[in-house]
């Protein structure tokens, strides 16, 4: 079994990331952690450390982006929270898991997450509702 080895960070779609950030900022201390552009998802991401949890907000290049998810996302249920990220020491192997325990794959592989990481979705449907990644090597 694949097994997390604990919370990789919470991810909350956004319209505007540094608004987002400063607001963070302003409410609860948060810090800062990384800015990160991913052009192959066309997402712009910083991450946050707030209380020691990391915080990740996502936000869409071109938010009228219909081939994007987390455009897509924010067109259907406005800014909040997008995933939920469990780290894993084998991404591969954690999908491979969730497959064979009935799961629903969005990644059937891992694929270049941020900071260098591997990355694998579980449709929600298949959890509860909740959008699942795995993340290898944060």
């Amino acid at each position: 079994m694949a097994k997390p080895t604990g919370l990789a960070h919470l991810s909350l779609a956004v319209t505007d990331a540094e608004a987002t950030a400063t607001r963070f900022a302003e409410l609860f201390g948060a810090t800062v952690r990384s800015r990160e552009s991913l052009a192959d998802r066309a997402l712009h991401v910083i991450f946050l450390d707030l209380a020691g949890v990391p915080i990740e907000l996502v936000q869409p290049f071109d938010p009228h982006d219909e081939s994007n998810p987390v455009s897509r996302f924010l067109k259907r249920r406005g800014p909040g929270l997008h995933h939920i990220a469990l780290a894993v020491p084998d991404a591969a192997a954690a999908l491979a898991h969730a497959k064979g325990a009935g799961a629903e794959l969005v990644d059937e592989t891992p694929r270049p997450g941020a900071h260098g990481t591997r990355v694998g979705f579980l449709q929600p449907r298949s959890t509860g509702g909740a959008l699942i990644e795995f993340v290898e090597g944060e």
